[in-house]
């Protein structure tokens, strides 16, 4: 009996040392990756920073959770060190690599919580990351395209547009980025005619015809023409959304005299015209309307109302000469 219990007793403490061992080598390992990421953090240099990176992919799972960690609170060039490293680590491996899951996996289940440094970092690796997790990918691009950087803003336009993310509605916001970079980025990225649906309608583009920047309006006027837009079409476009009255006034002046047959349709246009922000066009809209022989929709009854006197009265008179038409028949155009 006591040889039986001697032997339990034997058989305890040997697992009682294996286990003891294993904690050592865990807890270990660990430190050995938290000493590895501070050496990573002070290091002075690209290629140190790079070598220690990789050192931690090499640590396996201690090392990826002090990666994901610099990638929550690391340096802009700490990130990119991050990156390099797992860029080189897994760009020859299937995605179904033990190797590579092991080290793409914690990234992705971390992404949403990435500081701004290593979110604008993270973006050069969703072609690697993409293979495993497009959803997460996603989360990384929209975070992009919110980013105060704008370097980050126009990788994020770039992947937003690829088909496979299907994020060019996430886009049009920075349509009216200030930075003219940013905005040239967006409009080459929705505007143009593609695959599917439009995710902006052609007319809800004329106003960056008038951008202060002179690409983004080439840019604009390019992706109009995809849609078939004529050059004329896209003149009176223009015209329409200018910052200045007086420019809009000239649109009017070109439907009334029918231009280039463009305005075989006016009511359209003369619909927007009768929202606009200054009385003078509102008003010369409701006489252009009348000369144009329309038969008056309900938006000629709401420039009767409206807030401008003179516009109420120009535009009552006018409603009234276009009721005669109407009960002599005419249907307008």
């Amino acid at each position: 009996m006591a040889g039986v219990w001697a032997k339990r007793v034997g058989v305890g403490l040997g697992v009682a040392v294996l286990l003891a061992g294993g904690f050592a080598a865990w807890n270990w390992n660990g430190l050995s990756a938290r000493m590895t990421a501070a050496k990573l953090r002070s290091a002075s240099s690209d290629d140190a920073r790079v070598e220690l990176a990789g050192k931690l992919i090499a640590a396996g799972e201690p090392g990826a959770a002090q990666l994901v960690e610099v990638l929550r609170t690391g340096t802009p060039e700490q990130c990119s060190a991050v990156v390099m490293a797992v860029s080189q680590h897994v760009k020859d491996l299937p995605p179904d690599d033990p190797k590579c899951v092991a080290v793409c996996q914690p990234i992705l289940a971390a992404c949403d919580s990435f500081g701004e440094a290593g979110t604008m970092a993270v973006l050069d690796l969703i072609p690697e990351l993409s293979r495993q997790d497009s959803e997460a990918c996603r989360t990384l691009i929209r975070a992009g395209l919110k980013s105060s950087d704008n370097s980050a803003k126009l990788r994020a336009v770039r992947l937003a547009a690829a088909p496979q993310f299907g994020l060019k509605k996430e886009v049009v916001p920075l349509l009216d980025d200030p930075t003219a970079e940013v905005r040239r980025a967006a409009m080459a990225a929705v505007g143009p005619l593609g695959i599917g649906e439009p995710v902006v309608e052609a007319d809800d583009l004329f106003r960056w015809l008038n951008d202060p920047d002179a690409e983004v309006r080439m840019v604009c006027e390019a992706a109009l023409s995809t849609r078939g837009l004529e050059p004329d079409l896209i003149d009176a476009g223009r015209k329409l959304t200018h910052p200045e009255a007086a420019e809009r006034l000239t649109l009017l002046v070109d439907i009334q005299r029918g231009k280039a047959g463009v305005f075989r349709t006016p009511g359209p246009w003369l619909e927007r015209l009768s929202r606009d922000a200054d009385p003078a066009v509102r008003a010369a809209t409701a006489r252009v309307a009348y000369e144009c022989r329309l038969a008056f929709a309900g938006w000629l009854d709401r420039l009767a109302d409206d807030p401008d006197p003179t516009v109420r009265q120009i535009a009552a008179y006018h409603r009234g000469r276009a009721e005669q038409f109407q009960q002599t028949g005419f249907t307008g155009r």
